[in-house]
């Protein structure tokens, strides 16, 4: 791309941003249309939260099991380990 094309397409961007923001702050329906991002902003980080303590609850709820699984494991080998040690010392007896 040529730099008489690159200035071109940088000054073309920067007039849309200009009246965009021309839009949303100097006229009627800007006032409207900013309540409205605001309010979808504000939507949209209450589900975010919401999304989060959800999350944070099935982790935690995920943690536990696990927890309680890896207990099972461990009193099962501990077990088989003594059931193995028993057997043993009652072959060398």
């Amino acid at each position: 791309m040529k730099n008489r094309d690159k200035i071109l397409l940088g000054i073309l961007g920067a007039a849309a941003a200009g009246v965009a923001i021309g839009l949303l702050f100097y006229t009627e329906e800007g006032k409207k249309t900013r309540k409205k991002i605001k309010n979808t902003t504000s939507d949209w980080a209450d589900s975010l939260g919401s999304l989060l303590e959800s999350g944070k609850e099935n982790l935690s709820d995920l943690s536990h099991k696990a927890k309680e699984k890896f207990k099972k494991a461990k009193n099962r080998a501990q077990d088989a380990y003594s059931g193995v040690t028993d057997e043993y010392e009652n072959k060398l007896s």
